[in-house]
Protein backbone atom coordinates (compact mmCIF):
# COMPACT_ATOMS: atom_id res chain seq x y z
CA UNK A 1 0.00 0.00 0.00
CA UNK A 2 3.19 1.98 0.61
CA UNK A 3 4.30 2.12 -3.14
CA UNK A 4 0.90 2.68 -4.46
CA UNK A 5 0.50 5.60 -2.05
CA UNK A 6 4.24 7.15 -3.16
CA UNK A 7 3.09 6.73 -6.43
CA UNK A 8 0.29 8.85 -6.34
CA UNK A 9 1.32 11.32 -4.33
CA UNK A 10 4.10 11.64 -7.21
CA UNK A 11 1.81 11.62 -9.86
CA UNK A 12 -0.49 14.24 -7.99
CA UNK A 13 2.66 16.25 -7.68
CA UNK A 14 3.49 16.37 -11.68
CA UNK A 15 -0.18 16.86 -12.81
CA UNK A 16 -0.60 19.82 -10.63
CA UNK A 17 2.50 21.30 -12.21
CA UNK A 18 0.85 20.61 -15.79
CA UNK A 19 0.79 24.07 -17.82
CA UNK A 20 -2.24 22.69 -19.64
CA UNK A 21 -3.75 21.72 -16.85
CA UNK A 22 -3.62 24.77 -14.77
CA UNK A 23 -5.04 26.68 -18.31
CA UNK A 24 -8.11 24.45 -18.52
CA UNK A 25 -8.70 25.26 -14.39
CA UNK A 26 -8.15 29.48 -15.29
CA UNK A 27 -10.71 29.31 -17.65
CA UNK A 28 -13.07 27.07 -15.40
CA UNK A 29 -12.80 29.87 -12.98
CA UNK A 30 -13.21 32.45 -15.79
CA UNK A 31 -16.56 31.34 -16.53
CA UNK A 32 -18.04 30.90 -12.71
CA UNK A 33 -16.95 34.75 -12.64
CA UNK A 34 -18.08 35.67 -16.65
CA UNK A 35 -21.57 33.27 -15.72
CA UNK A 36 -22.60 36.53 -13.16
CA UNK A 37 -22.97 38.66 -16.07
CA UNK A 38 -25.61 36.80 -17.51
CA UNK A 39 -27.61 38.44 -14.68
CA UNK A 40 -27.98 41.51 -16.91
CA UNK A 41 -27.95 39.88 -20.16
CA UNK A 42 -30.36 36.65 -19.62
CA UNK A 43 -34.36 36.88 -19.33
CA UNK A 44 -36.38 35.44 -16.47
CA UNK A 45 -35.34 33.74 -13.79
CA UNK A 46 -31.69 35.21 -13.34
CA UNK A 47 -30.64 33.61 -10.74
CA UNK A 48 -31.65 29.63 -11.99
CA UNK A 49 -29.56 31.10 -15.69
CA UNK A 50 -26.76 31.98 -13.68
CA UNK A 51 -26.35 28.75 -11.25
CA UNK A 52 -27.07 26.80 -14.91
CA UNK A 53 -24.45 28.04 -16.78
CA UNK A 54 -21.76 28.22 -13.96
CA UNK A 55 -22.35 24.33 -12.77
CA UNK A 56 -22.95 22.92 -16.58
CA UNK A 57 -19.75 25.06 -17.19
CA UNK A 58 -17.83 23.35 -14.43
CA UNK A 59 -18.93 19.71 -15.23
CA UNK A 60 -17.74 20.19 -18.87
CA UNK A 61 -14.26 21.48 -18.22
CA UNK A 62 -14.00 18.74 -14.97
CA UNK A 63 -14.81 16.46 -17.65
CA UNK A 64 -12.01 17.67 -20.27
CA UNK A 65 -9.47 17.73 -17.20
CA UNK A 66 -10.34 13.93 -16.29
CA UNK A 67 -9.94 13.24 -20.18
CA UNK A 68 -6.44 14.86 -20.10
CA UNK A 69 -5.01 13.68 -17.21
CA UNK A 70 -5.64 10.22 -18.41
CA UNK A 71 -5.57 9.57 -21.55
CA UNK A 72 -1.28 10.60 -20.89
CA UNK A 73 -1.09 8.42 -17.78
CA UNK A 74 0.67 5.90 -19.78
CA UNK A 75 2.07 7.55 -23.09
CA UNK A 76 3.95 10.16 -21.12
CA UNK A 77 5.60 7.72 -19.12
CA UNK A 78 6.78 5.73 -22.63
CA UNK A 79 7.45 9.67 -24.56
CA UNK A 80 10.10 10.18 -21.08
CA UNK A 81 11.04 6.61 -20.98
CA UNK A 82 10.65 6.29 -18.00
CA UNK A 83 7.94 3.49 -17.88
CA UNK A 84 10.93 0.96 -18.59
CA UNK A 85 12.58 2.14 -15.70
CA UNK A 86 9.51 1.38 -13.72
CA UNK A 87 8.57 -2.13 -15.54
CA UNK A 88 11.89 -3.48 -14.82
CA UNK A 89 11.40 -2.55 -11.42
CA UNK A 90 10.26 -5.32 -8.55
CA UNK A 91 6.71 -3.86 -8.64
CA UNK A 92 3.85 -5.03 -10.06
CA UNK A 93 2.38 -3.45 -12.84
CA UNK A 94 -1.15 -3.03 -11.70
CA UNK A 95 0.00 -1.19 -8.35
CA UNK A 96 2.00 1.14 -10.54
CA UNK A 97 -1.14 1.77 -13.07
CA UNK A 98 -3.57 2.00 -9.67
CA UNK A 99 -1.08 4.43 -8.29
CA UNK A 100 -0.82 6.87 -10.85
CA UNK A 101 -4.84 6.63 -11.37
CA UNK A 102 -5.35 7.31 -7.49
CA UNK A 103 -2.85 9.98 -7.75
CA UNK A 104 -5.15 11.63 -10.93
CA UNK A 105 -8.46 11.09 -8.98
CA UNK A 106 -6.36 13.09 -6.05
CA UNK A 107 -6.14 15.72 -8.58
CA UNK A 108 -9.38 15.63 -9.76
CA UNK A 109 -10.99 15.35 -6.02
CA UNK A 110 -8.73 18.55 -5.57
CA UNK A 111 -10.16 20.98 -8.84
CA UNK A 112 -13.15 19.72 -8.10
CA UNK A 113 -12.94 20.92 -4.49
CA UNK A 114 -11.36 24.41 -5.52
CA UNK A 115 -14.26 24.72 -7.84
CA UNK A 116 -16.91 24.21 -5.78
CA UNK A 117 -15.45 26.58 -3.24
CA UNK A 118 -15.19 29.23 -5.67
CA UNK A 119 -19.03 28.53 -6.84
CA UNK A 120 -19.91 28.95 -3.83
CA UNK A 121 -18.12 32.31 -3.03
CA UNK A 122 -19.02 33.80 -6.36
CA UNK A 123 -23.11 32.85 -6.74
CA UNK A 124 -23.32 32.93 -2.66
CA UNK A 125 -22.34 36.61 -2.71
CA UNK A 126 -25.04 37.38 -5.39
CA UNK A 127 -27.81 34.73 -4.17
CA UNK A 128 -26.57 33.37 -0.87
CA UNK A 129 -25.18 30.26 -0.12
CA UNK A 130 -25.92 27.44 -2.25
CA UNK A 131 -28.19 24.37 -0.79
CA UNK A 132 -27.25 20.61 -0.09
CA UNK A 133 -28.52 19.72 -3.67
CA UNK A 134 -25.44 21.55 -5.17
CA UNK A 135 -22.79 19.64 -2.56
CA UNK A 136 -24.84 16.40 -3.78
CA UNK A 137 -24.64 17.83 -7.07
CA UNK A 138 -20.66 18.08 -7.07
CA UNK A 139 -20.15 14.76 -5.32
CA UNK A 140 -21.84 12.92 -7.94
CA UNK A 141 -20.01 14.70 -10.75
CA UNK A 142 -16.53 12.83 -8.68
CA UNK A 143 -18.22 9.53 -9.54
CA UNK A 144 -18.45 10.56 -13.19
CA UNK A 145 -14.94 11.72 -13.50
CA UNK A 146 -13.96 8.75 -11.22
CA UNK A 147 -15.84 6.41 -14.21
CA UNK A 148 -14.15 8.93 -16.91
CA UNK A 149 -10.59 8.77 -15.48
CA UNK A 150 -10.70 4.57 -15.65
CA UNK A 151 -11.87 4.75 -19.26
CA UNK A 152 -9.34 7.14 -20.28
CA UNK A 153 -6.95 5.20 -18.66
CA UNK A 154 -8.05 2.25 -20.02
CA UNK A 155 -7.13 3.85 -23.47
CA UNK A 156 -4.11 4.76 -22.49
CA UNK A 157 -2.79 1.96 -21.82
CA UNK A 158 -2.93 0.52 -25.52
CA UNK A 159 -3.68 3.50 -27.88
CA UNK A 160 -1.69 7.05 -28.77
CA UNK A 161 -3.05 9.93 -26.93
CA UNK A 162 -5.33 11.23 -29.90
CA UNK A 163 -7.09 7.52 -30.52
CA UNK A 164 -7.32 7.41 -26.63
CA UNK A 165 -9.14 11.01 -26.71
CA UNK A 166 -11.01 10.06 -29.74
CA UNK A 167 -12.57 6.67 -27.71
CA UNK A 168 -12.98 8.80 -24.34
CA UNK A 169 -14.85 11.34 -25.47
CA UNK A 170 -16.80 9.03 -27.35
CA UNK A 171 -17.32 7.20 -23.97
CA UNK A 172 -18.50 10.60 -22.52
CA UNK A 173 -21.11 11.46 -25.42
CA UNK A 174 -22.84 8.09 -25.46
CA UNK A 175 -22.84 8.28 -21.65
CA UNK A 176 -24.79 11.45 -21.60
CA UNK A 177 -27.29 10.33 -24.50
CA UNK A 178 -27.44 6.45 -23.45
CA UNK A 179 -31.36 7.41 -22.47
CA UNK A 180 -31.75 9.14 -26.09
CA UNK A 181 -29.94 5.94 -27.42
CA UNK A 182 -32.47 3.82 -25.53
CA UNK A 183 -35.24 5.38 -26.86
CA UNK A 184 -33.89 5.38 -30.71
CA UNK A 185 -33.17 1.55 -30.08
CA UNK A 186 -36.64 1.12 -28.98
CA UNK A 187 -38.09 2.99 -32.14
CA UNK A 188 -35.87 1.55 -34.97
CA UNK A 189 -37.22 -1.23 -37.33
CA UNK A 190 -35.72 -4.63 -36.27
CA UNK A 191 -32.52 -5.96 -37.63
CA UNK A 192 -28.48 -5.47 -36.85
CA UNK A 193 -29.14 -1.61 -36.41
CA UNK A 194 -31.47 -1.94 -33.59
CA UNK A 195 -29.85 -4.56 -31.89
CA UNK A 196 -26.16 -2.63 -32.15
CA UNK A 197 -28.24 -0.01 -30.29
CA UNK A 198 -29.43 -2.55 -27.47
CA UNK A 199 -25.52 -3.23 -27.32
CA UNK A 200 -24.48 0.08 -27.01
CA UNK A 201 -26.95 0.94 -24.40
CA UNK A 202 -26.54 -1.98 -22.64
CA UNK A 203 -22.57 -2.03 -22.33
CA UNK A 204 -21.84 1.73 -22.22
CA UNK A 205 -22.16 3.67 -18.79
CA UNK A 206 -25.13 5.92 -18.63
CA UNK A 207 -23.79 9.35 -17.11
CA UNK A 208 -27.01 11.21 -16.91
CA UNK A 209 -27.46 9.22 -13.57
CA UNK A 210 -24.63 11.17 -12.04
CA UNK A 211 -26.27 14.19 -13.51
CA UNK A 212 -27.79 16.14 -10.26
CA UNK A 213 -27.61 19.68 -11.34
CA UNK A 214 -30.89 20.87 -12.31
CA UNK A 215 -32.06 19.40 -8.74
CA UNK A 216 -28.84 22.14 -7.24
CA UNK A 217 -30.15 24.95 -9.99
CA UNK A 218 -33.80 24.53 -8.58
CA UNK A 219 -33.50 23.47 -5.09
CA UNK A 220 -35.66 20.34 -5.19
CA UNK A 221 -35.10 17.97 -2.87
CA UNK A 222 -32.32 15.11 -3.49
CA UNK A 223 -33.59 11.41 -3.81
CA UNK A 224 -31.11 9.70 -1.15
CA UNK A 225 -32.05 5.74 -2.39
CA UNK A 226 -31.33 7.37 -6.32
CA UNK A 227 -27.86 8.89 -5.09
CA UNK A 228 -26.65 6.01 -3.29
CA UNK A 229 -28.03 3.56 -6.16
CA UNK A 230 -25.92 6.02 -8.53
CA UNK A 231 -22.74 6.08 -6.67
CA UNK A 232 -22.41 1.94 -6.35
CA UNK A 233 -23.50 1.43 -10.09
CA UNK A 234 -20.37 4.74 -10.97
CA UNK A 235 -18.35 2.87 -8.30
CA UNK A 236 -18.72 -0.70 -9.18
CA UNK A 237 -18.15 0.71 -13.17
CA UNK A 238 -15.10 1.95 -12.28
CA UNK A 239 -13.69 -0.83 -10.65
CA UNK A 240 -14.67 -2.77 -13.33
CA UNK A 241 -12.35 -0.68 -16.23
CA UNK A 242 -9.83 -0.38 -13.89
CA UNK A 243 -9.75 -4.31 -13.46
CA UNK A 244 -9.72 -4.90 -17.07
CA UNK A 245 -7.06 -1.37 -17.52
CA UNK A 246 -4.40 -3.46 -15.26
CA UNK A 247 -5.16 -6.79 -17.15
CA UNK A 248 -4.50 -5.05 -20.43
CA UNK A 249 -1.35 -3.34 -19.09
CA UNK A 250 0.12 -6.21 -17.13
CA UNK A 251 0.38 -7.98 -20.73
CA UNK A 252 2.01 -4.90 -22.21
CA UNK A 253 4.91 -5.56 -23.89
CA UNK A 254 7.76 -2.18 -22.78
CA UNK A 255 10.75 -3.86 -24.54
Amino acid sequence: MSRIWTIATATFREAVRDKVLNSILFFAVLLLFLSLALREISIGDTEKVVRGVALGGVSLLAAVIAIFLGIGLVYKEIEKKTIYTLASKPIPRWQLLFGKYLGLWITLAAEVALLTLLYTVVVGAQQGLPGLPTYVSMGMLMVELSLLTAWATLFSTFAAPTTATAYTVSIYLIGHFADDLRLFGERADPGPFKTLLGVLYRVMPNLEVFNLRTEAVHGVAVRWSEVAWSSAYGLGYTAAVLCVAMLVFERRDFK
